[in-house]
């Protein structure tokens, strides 16, 4: 099974409480879903696309059923909730506009700066920005443990990105 969401429209005026989007899916490369939410704390809306062939409901019950089988995410990570999270289309959905103003933002960082990983000096991992005339090489000569952003690429960066900034 293979989901993707494309058409990405974000509004970050009108995201009060959860993000404020219209997005389409896609199962295997097809047209599945019309998603989005009004950005005042309810839950996602999805619709069938007007370009699905099939039925709309069965479709989505089989997508509900895949999400239920996945083991359930940040388990440990909070104490009132020490189970995690059970995984869900509309999570999905929402890690899906996370992952698109990540890299938005990542996208923006990499065109203005050297993006640099590297200790601080109590040793903690963090970002840095550097002017884009300096070269890889002479930071790598300064900081030999340091990871250059902008010579990865673009998932592995974007990984690196949502790690340091969460």
């Amino acid at each position: 099974m293979n989901l993707e969401m494309k058409a990405i429209k974000f509004s970050e005026w009108g995201s009060e409480e959860t993000y404020c989007y219209q997005a389409n899916v896609y199962l295997d490369g097809k047209p599945l879903a019309m998603v989005s939410n009004d950005g005042r704390g309810g839950c996602d809306r999805e619709y069938s696309h007007n370009k699905f062939k099939g039925d709309y409901r069965a479709t989505m019950k089989k997508i509900d059923d895949y999400f239920k089988s996945l083991p359930n995410t940040d388990v440990g990570k909070y104490k009132n909730v020490p189970e995690g999270f059970e995984q869900t289309f509309e999570r999905w959905c929402h890690d899906q506009v996370c992952t698109y103003l990540y890299r938005k933002d990542l996208k923006k960082a990499l065109k203005k700066a050297k993006v640099v990983k590297r200790k601080d000096k109590d040793g903690k991992l963090c970002l840095y920005d550097y002017d884009l005339r300096i070269t890889s090489e002479t930071i790598i000569r300064n900081w030999p443990e340091a990871v250059i952003l902008n010579d990865l690429p673009e998932d592995e960066a974007l990984t690196i990105w949502r790690e340091l900034l969460v």
